[in-house]
């Protein structure tokens, strides 16, 4: 969320201009519509953060598809070198032309490896980290401001 210049108050919360009320007025204000003031206020955010969390999980979402077909591909890739290497190893009793699928399936284990660990890196280490920090964010805020 960005924070244009000289809006930020003594406690660190921001509130866009056309949003807040002046000092005076919230003094003027019964306590019911403080009360109902801060329900809306804390509806306002309560969605913001939805929409924050949706937009955070799709992006996740697409990065965790990607690493899923790299991993996918590398286990499909692996259980061929596998079963390629089964095969040199059958072949090579006789000394027949074993060597060449001894090759292809050392170069197909390599190609999985390389897939596994791209796709390893691509897995999200924190899921949702924005919306977990903004969350501390505001459940400090809201402390602050109810003390």
């Amino acid at each position: 969320m960005e924070v244009p210049a000289g809006e930020a108050r003594g406690g660190g919360s921001v509130e866009r201009e056309s949003e807040r009320l002046e000092r005076r007025q919230l003094e003027s204000l019964s306590t019911a519509e403080l009360i109902r003031h801060a329900v809306e206020e804390a509806k306002l955010l309560a969605r913001a953060e939805v929409l924050h969390a949706k937009k955070e999980l799709r992006e996740e979402l697409r990065r965790a598809t990607a690493a899923g077909i790299l991993l996918g591909s590398a286990g499909a890739l692996g259980l061929a070198g596998l079963a390629a290497l089964f095969v040199a190893a059958g072949l090579a009793l006789p000394l027949a032309a074993w060597l060449g699928v001894l090759l292809v399936g050392l170069f197909l284990l390599a190609v999985a490896g390389l897939l596994a660990l791209v796709g390893y890196k691509r897995l999200p280490k924190q899921p949702m980290a924005r919306t977990q920090e903004r969350l501390k964010t505001n459940l400090l805020l809201t402390r602050e401001a109810l003390q």
